[in-house]
C-alpha cells in the first residue's frame, strides 16, 4: 500500500521539485527520498524490493555523543553540528537533524509517559485563546484555563476574562477544591504568570517569586516544559483542541456565566464520562485513584492580592486601569502625592487606597473605561471643603513671613517698611503756581 507521503512525494518530483525540497517538506533525508523512489520504481516493475544492505553512516561515530548532549540539554541540531565537526565529522545537516529528531522524540515520550498510569501524581495545566466575549458591556478577550488530571484525564476548565497572575491563583484553587484534592506536581509551559526566567539549554527554569509562595503554600512541585516541545504535556493540549471543537464551536449562551454553566455540565454529562481514546475508559472511573492520591485541600487560601502606586490629583482621584477612584478628601491638600492600591482579587473584587495605615479610599473594581468611582462620603466632603472660605496666600513678590516670639512687636529692624507720608494739599496752591 503506497503511503500518503509516498503519494505527495511522487506528486511533488513529476511537478519539478527537486528531491532535497521534497525531503524538506517532508522532514526526511534525502537519502530516504531515493529510496523510497527506488522501492516505488521496483514495486511498478514486478521487481521485489531488497532490503537495504547494512551499511555505516558519517554520524555513526558520533552518535553517543549527541546522545549524551541531548539527556542534559536541549540543543538544537546546528549547536550539535559545530560540536562533531570539530571531532571530525565530515556529513550533512539534514542526516543530523533526524538523527536529534529521533532522540528528542524519545525524551518527550519519557516525560509524557514518565507518570502516565501514577494516579494523583501529575496535571498538566495550560491557557487557552477562544476569540473575545461582550463582558461588563465592554468587548473583553475570552481565556480558558484547562487543568487535566494525568492519570484518569478528568478535565476541570473554566473561562475566565483576564489571565492575571491572581486570577490564575483563584482558578488554582477552585480547581483544586472541585477535584477534591491537589496535585503532587503540575506540568506547565513557560507561562508567564508562573515563569520568571524560562528554560535553557544550560539552565532550568525560574518560577516566579509569587507563584513559588502559592507552589509552597499547596504543597505541589512545578515543572516547566522545554520551550517549543508542546508534545510534552500533550494531553492538556489535545484536551483544549477537544474542548473548543466539541463544545465551544458552534455554542449560544448569554453571557460568561451562562457559558461557564454550559461549560461544567458538557465536563460532568460528556467529556469525563466519554471512552478515552488512550486509556480506553471512562476518566470518571479513574478519578476515584486520582483524589485518593492527590494531597489534601487546605481551608485556608493563598493570600493573593495585586498592589501598585499611585499618585492622588488634585481634584482627590487616582487612575487604575483605566478607571478614575476617589480618595478621602480630607488628605488632599491641593498637592500631587503617592497612595498604595491593593485588588483584592481572589476574595472580593474590591480596591482599597492607603496612605500608610490609614485606608483612604475603598471601591469595587470596575472595568476600563467605566465612569469614575466617587464614594458619596467623599462627595459630601469635597462639597464642605468647597464652602469654607479658602486660605489665600498674599499676592506680590515674596518672600512673605510672620514673626512670632520674644521682641517680634518691638523690633523694629524687622518689621517692613512703613509707606512714605503723602504732604496733602490744595488744588489752589497748584493754581497759584501755575
Amino acid at each position: 500500500m503506497i503511503s500518503k507521503e509516498d503519494v505527495l512525494m511522487e506528486r511533488w518530483i513529476e511537478e519539478g521539485v527537486s528531491v532535497a525540497e521534497v525531503a524538506r517538506r517532508l522532514g526526511r533525508s534525502r537519502q530516504t527520498i531515493y529510496n523510497r523512489r527506488k522501492r516505488l520504481k521496483d514495486a511498478a516493475d514486478g521487481r521485489k524490493a531488497e532490503p537495504d544492505a547494512p551499511g555505516t553512516s558519517k554520524l555513526d561515530p558520533y552518535k553517543s555523543h549527541i546522545e549524551s548532549r541531548l539527556d542534559k540539554f536541549d540543543l538544537p541540531s546546528t549547536v550539535l553540528i559545530e560540536e562533531i565537526r570539530k571531532q571530525g565529522y565530515t556529513g550533512g545537516l539534514t542526516i543530523l537533524r533526524d538523527f536529534v529528531a529521533g532522540v528528542k522524540n524519545r525524551h518527550v515520550r519519557r516525560l509524557v509517559d514518565r507518570f502516565e498510569t501514577e494516579p494523583g501524581r501529575q496535571a498538566q495545566l495550560d491557557w487557552a485563546s477562544c476569540g473575545t466575549i461582550v463582558h461588563e458591556g465592554r468587548r473583553r478577550r475570552l481565556s480558558l484555563l484547562m487543568v487535566v488530571l494525568g492519570h484518569s484525564r478528568v478535565i476541570w476548565a473554566k473561562f475566565v476574562v483576564s489571565e492575571r497572575r491572581p486570577v490564575l491563583f483563584e482558578l488554582l484553587e477552585e480547581a483544586f477544591r472541585d477535584l477534591g484534592g491537589v496535585p503532587r506536581e503540575l506540568l506547565i509551559d513557560n507561562m508567564k504568570q508562573a515563569v520568571e526566567v524560562a528554560r535553557t539549554p544550560d539552565t532550568a527554569a525560574q518560577l516566579q517569586s509569587e507563584f513559588s509562595s502559592f507552589q509552597d503554600h499547596w504543597n505541589f512541585e512545578t515543572v516547566a516544559c522545554p520551550p517549543y516541545w508542546p508534545r510534552a504535556k500533550g494531553k492538556v493540549e489535545r484536551a483544549i483542541s477537544y474542548v473548543k471543537g466539541s463544545f465551544l464551536e458552534g455554542r449560544s449562551f448569554e453571557g460568561l456565566a451562562d457559558l461557564n454553566a454550559q461549560l461544567r455540565h458538557w465536563l460532568a454529562t460528556t467529556a469525563n464520562v466519554r471512552i478515552h481514546g488512550t486509556t480506553g475508559v471512562r476518566p470518571i472511573d479513574r478519578f476515584e485513584a486520582d483524589v485518593e492520591a492527590m494531597l489534601p485541600v487546605q481551608e485556608r487560601a493563598f493570600p493573593s492580592s495585586e498592589q501598585a502606586t499611585r499618585q492622588v490629583d488634585h481634584d482627590g482621584r487616582i487612575s487604575f486601569r483605566g478607571v478614575r477612584y476617589s480618595v478621602d478628601p480630607e488628605i488632599v491638600v491641593g498637592r500631587r502625592f503617592s497612595v498604595e492600591v491593593t485588588v483584592s482579587v481572589s476574595t472580593d473584587q474590591r480596591l482599597r487606597i492607603h496612605l500608610g495605615e490609614r485606608v483612604v479610599g475603598e471601591h469595587a473594581l470596575k472595568p476600563s473605561g467605566s465612569e469614575p468611582q466617587d464614594n458619596p462620603m467623599h462627595a459630601e466632603a469635597r462639597r464642605r471643603r468647597r464652602d469654607k472660605p479658602d486660605y489665600r496666600r498674599p499676592r506680590g513678590k515674596g518672600p512673605h513671613f510672620e514673626q512670632i516670639g520674644e521682641g517680634a512687636e518691638t523690633d523694629q529692624e524687622t518689621r517692613l517698611p512703613e509707606a512714605p507720608v503723602v504732604q496733602e494739599r490744595s488744588l489752589d496752591d497748584f493754581e497759584e503756581a501755575a
